[in-house]
């Protein structure tokens, strides 16, 4: 940069130069406003809530630094959480070899190999089992979590706390394993010790004994609002070998301690905002006016006609989506054509012109090895494709004005189309350009291709719901804003912002929902409402009734600064309420559904498999065994009667000469009956070497190469035959590298025999 300094103003030597820096500050006084730092791109800021300071770094003050740890400090098992080590549970090291598998190859050298020394080896599985079961332990050492004992068992059986007398504290049962889970049983436990050994490089001993642990989540709070811990369910159960567990720890995670309900005036301090969630105004932003012990009294804000401007967001995405699709065998019977025309007319049909220039007839509703549908118009459910009424009406019309084309859709082959094969007049190269020129006249070139895994509205759709907005926005004033005020109220009648990570869990939402912002932390203005057009796994993408800092354009999908990808749980969802609490104190119950939101698009199995079964059909997982080497062929080997190159020598290479090369007992020439059951095969006179161009005179596979007219050369095998494989003879007829099922006698493969002679 010095070379082209000489080229800049002062101002810009100004700006590159490093400047004060400066700190900022919450200011809780009056807002103020903030002019734009970079009009036409940035809004201004009308509630800045912070001043800004000149920052200097502290001095030392004729201070030094002192190097190494600080007096004190926890080390080792006394460890803060979060830092692992090595001494939480009782081990010894030794260095020697054990061929440890970190990168992808066993090391070579010596390894520091930690050895466990498990402290319940002589104590019995029920006196584990009573123990633990239902108490916590920490796993994944040396990075301890926490979670949740639900189970313990051995080589035969599986032990589990029950109730059976109600009213009676449960009981540890045994049950034995099915015979199939024996085998289940032994496989992980050898697959943990064999992790730690070879992975980690830990010695664990024998595993007799594995826990089922399920691991902390995090907090969940309650309607006291009292905050206890949230285990996983039975899913995402793990087990552990007993001897890698640690029962106690010294330093707890302060992040997941768990709090007994704070007082009412300590959680909603006078003046701050909440929502409230009674059955009349659910949702409503509210502000706290005053508490008592048990109750609290709140102001609520709200338009008196939002109820009913809710319904009408709903219907503008309901009245323009597609609500029957139906099977492709479905919708093939409905328009008279085949499964094969119609999953040809659906994806790209390519026709060739006369002047070589490619072009798509096909409709584009599918994109299979893209994994993309169309909205509206197709989409994927398991294994078959699905098409809605609107893409069943464009296929009839299409037919009904273009039948030539549906006729050479079942012809075979993948080889694409001439345009005189597809129009028999002499103007072909004219049809096709009319038949693309009334595709794009249907809007084709304007479907919008979206992932199987998704769900989402129209461009259009979107608009639409935008200019109703703003046309709301517009009519709305300040004046019209009705104020009322709730006395008496139980704590579950409001949600703090807060707190909405922790209650609002399994809350389900749909496309063309309204929802309303209520966590405080993130991007999106608290309050602000929007619809939902979007549905992704584990969030969902909204419009917001108003631009924004941080608002996006969702890929195109709406106006820029209106839309944003927000969590299930940041929002509270008004056209379906599904926390509705009571406003009275003395029953303070509060509505809450129960079954977990985990929306589903795209081809998934609808039944997961147990554990140890094959998945459905279509939904099978990788194999998890040992790498598969794609050039090598599994049933060849060099020196087996299987698959070998030969018979039984002794590295394999040839018949039964010790080096395996050109034994002196191959047949040269030996009828194909002959060896048919044969065990041992018969000695046989060595042909002479002939060599050609000073090649080895014993060809590969019983035949000379071409243009060598001397007999043929005895075999690299131990059995003459018409097999044609890399090796001897196979009881059962498999030709390896190649087979008499392949050009009769023909051998190019090692190990092959020389044919019968007549």
């Amino acid at each position: 940069m010095r070379s082209r300094e000489h080229q800049l103003t002062a101002d810009e030597r100004r700006r590159n130069a490093s400047g004060t820096s400066t700190k900022f500050i919450f200011n809780p006084e009056e807002p103020t406003v903030y002019p734009s730092s970079l009009p036409g791109f940035f809004p201004t800021l009308q509630r800045c809530m912070c001043r800004m300071e000149p920052f200097d770094l502290p001095t030392l003050n004729g201070l030094h630094l002192v190097e190494g740890l600080c007096d004190g400090v926890f080390l080792g098992a006394e460890a803060l959480a979060g830092f692992p080590s090595l001494q939480t549970l009782p081990h010894t090291a030794l260095l020697g070899p054990h061929g440890v598998n970190v990168h992808g190859s066993e090391s070579r050298n010596k390894s520091m190999i930690i050895h466990i020394e498990n402290e319940h080896e002589q104590r019995k599985t029920e006196d584990i089992a009573n123990e633990m079961i239902g108490r916590r332990t920490f796993v994944g050492w040396p990075f301890l979590q926490e979670g949740m004992v639900s189970a313990v068992s051995d080589s035969l059986f599986k032990y589990e706390k029950v109730s059976i007398i109600p009213g009676r504290p449960p009981r540890v049962i045994s049950n034995p394993h099915s015979t199939q889970g024996l085998g289940h049983w032994k496989s992980k436990a050898e697959k943990i010790e064999y992790f730690y050994s070879k992975r980690c490089g830990v010695i664990t001993g024998s595993i007799d004994v594995l826990l089922h642990v399920r691991p902390l989540k995090g907090l969940k709070r309650l309607d006291t609002g009292a905050f206890v811990k949230d285990y996983e369910s039975a899913e995402n159960e793990t087990e552990q070998a007993v001897q890698m567990t640690v029962s106690e720890i010294v330093s707890e995670d302060p992040r997941f301690l768990e709090k007994d309900p704070p007082p009412l005036s300590e959680e909603f301090p006078e003046g701050s905002k909440v929502f409230f969630l009674g059955e009349h105004a659910y949702g409503v932003a509210a502000q706290v006016s005053t508490t008592t012990l048990d109750t609290l009294s709140v102001i609520l804000a709200f338009f008196p006609s939002e109820k009913a401007e809710n319904e009408k967001f709903k219907n503008i995405v309901v009245n323009r989506m597609s609500s029957r699709y139906f099977p492709s065998f479905k919708a093939a019977d409905m328009v008279g054509l085949s499964g094969r025309a119609i999953s040809k007319i659906t994806s790209s049909f390519m026709v060739i012109t006369s002047d070589g220039q490619k072009n798509n007839l096909g409709l584009s509703l599918k994109f299979e090895a893209k994994g993309l549908k169309v909205i509206d118009y197709s989409r994927k459910d398991g294994r078959y494709w699905e098409f809605s009424e609107k893409a069943v009406d464009l296929i009839r019309e299409y037919k009904e004005k273009y039948p030539e084309v549906m006729r050479t859709l079942d012809r075979g082959g993948d080889a694409m189309l001439k345009s005189s094969d597809v129009f028999s007049s002499s103007d072909a190269d004219a049809k096709v350009k009319e038949v693309r020129s009334w595709l794009t006249s249907k809007g084709i070139r304007d479907f919008e291709p979206v992932s199987l895994f998704c769900d989402q509205l129209k461009k259009d759709t979107v608009r639409e719901i935008e200019v109703f907005a703003d046309k709301l926005n517009a009519a709305k004033s300040p004046a019209a804003i009705k104020k009322a005020m709730v006395k008496g109220i139980p704590r579950q009648a409001v949600l703090k912002p807060s707190h909405a990570v922790y209650r609002l869990q399994n809350q389900h939402f749909a496309l063309g929902d309204r929802v309303t912002m209520v966590q405080d932390s993130g991007g999106v203005p608290l309050s602000i409402k929007g619809v939902v057009i979007g549905m992704n796994a584990k969030s969902m993408d909204v419009v917001w009734d108003a631009s924004f800092m941080s608002g996006t354009s969702l890929g195109d999908r709406c106006s820029q600064y209106r839309g944003s990808t927000v969590e299930f749980t940041s929002c509270l969802n008004l056209s379906n309420p599904q926390f509705v609490a009571s406003t009275n104190p003395k029953e303070p119950t509060q509505q809450r559904p129960s079954v977990p939101f985990k929306p589903r698009f795209g081809p998934h199995p609808g039944i997961q498999s147990p554990p140890g079964q094959q998945a459905v059909a279509g939904f099978r997982p990788a194999t998890q065994g040992a790498p598969v080497h794609i050039m090598s062929n599994p049933n060849r080997g060099r020196g087996s009667f299987v698959n070998g190159r030969g018979g039984s020598s002794t590295n394999g290479r040839g018949g039964h000469h010790m080096n395996g090369r050109d034994g002196p007992l191959a047949i040269a020439h030996a009828p194909h009956d002959a060896i048919v059951d044969a065990d041992v095969p018969e000695p046989a006179a060595h042909a002479p070497d002939h060599h050609v161009n000073g090649a080895r005179g014993k060809p590969r596979g019983g035949f000379g190469p071409r243009g060598f007219n001397g007999p043929p050369g005895p075999p690299r095998g131990g059995f003459p035959g018409g097999f044609r494989g890399r090796g001897g003879f196979t009881s059962n007829g498999d030709r390896g590298r190649g087979g008499p099922l392949r050009g009769g006698y023909r051998g190019r493969g090692r190990g092959n025999f020389a044919p019968a002679v007549a």
